[in-house]
């Protein structure tokens, strides 16, 4: 599932034009359609709306959520534009124009007259359509390089997260290789334990039996450790197997994370 939402982000990021071009359009949030500036963004409709937030923000305008729309009061639009620069109440809202595609929003602007009622009918200042499309073009400038910005922040540190993944998978597989070594060091010494006690109980098999008892139980306890160690070898050399497919497939993950960084990267450039 990873790869695929990788994947995915690196499909719509070479894909898709990212010089988006705003257009003159309707506005069909809830039952109400109305005449609107448009344009089509190669986000999905959360990284949108975070975007013209931060926009609003950053020129200096609160904003908040009335009727599904982001609502920004006495926002003068674009300077140079027909209609100058009178503020606006700026009534933004986002859609998915393609079930299809996941990274694609629709941003429409619909321009009102400061403190315009939008409970009775259409509420669009029909003289501010222009304006509002070229609003939109410098803010889909910035919904671009902002939302790429934290698309590059977010995949660093999921990569800082894999590669801190890959150490401590790396430190595991070092660990069970040294605990193979110890178990089969131990395992040797145990079957020279062994040989060296069958030959004692050979001495002493015209002993009493005290005697012959005595290192028969040396012999068997040595029997059972060289069970017990063989087992624990099996079991460390499968843990170690199972580490080493995970690392080969984290591997894998941070290379496509990489891959994506990269073609983020490149579409700031």
């Amino acid at each position: 599932m990873k790869k695929l939402h990788l994947l995915l982000i690196a499909g719509v990021i070479l894909q898709l034009n990212t010089s988006a071009q705003a257009f003159l359009g309707q506005s069909t949030n809830g039952k109400m359609v109305q005449a609107a500036a448009a344009v089509r963004l190669p986000f999905n409709n959360d990284q949108v709306e975070t975007a013209v937030k931060a926009w609003l923000s950053q020129k200096g305008y609160s904003s908040s959520k009335t009727h599904g729309y982001i609502l920004s009061r006495g926002v003068p639009l674009a300077a140079g534009s027909t209609g100058g620069g009178e503020g606006s109440d700026l009534y933004f809202s986002t859609s998915s124009p393609d079930r299809k595609v996941k990274d694609m929003t629709l941003l429409t602007l619909v321009p009102a007259k400061k403190n315009q009622p939008i409970t009775s009918g259409s509420f669009v200042d029909s003289s501010k359509l222009d304006d509002a499309r070229v609003y939109l073009d410098s803010l889909a400038g910035f919904v671009s390089t902002y939302t790429t910005g934290v698309q590059i922040g977010d995949q660093q540190e999921s990569l800082r997260k894999a590669q801190k993944k890959m150490g401590q998978l790396r430190n595991d597989s070092t660990d069970d290789e040294t605990r193979i070594r110890n178990l089969q060091s131990d395992l040797a010494q145990n079957k020279a334990d062994q040989v060296k006690a069958s030959a004692e109980l050979q001495n002493y098999i015209g002993a009493d039996t005290d005697k012959k008892q005595k290192y028969q139980k040396r012999l068997n306890k040595l029997l059972d450790k060289q069970s017990t160690l063989e087992k624990k070898i099996r079991n460390t050399q499968s843990d170690l197997a199972d580490t080493k497919a995970d690392i080969a497939k984290q591997q894998s993950s941070i290379q496509q994370m990489q891959q994506t960084l990269e073609t983020v990267r490149n579409r700031q450039r």
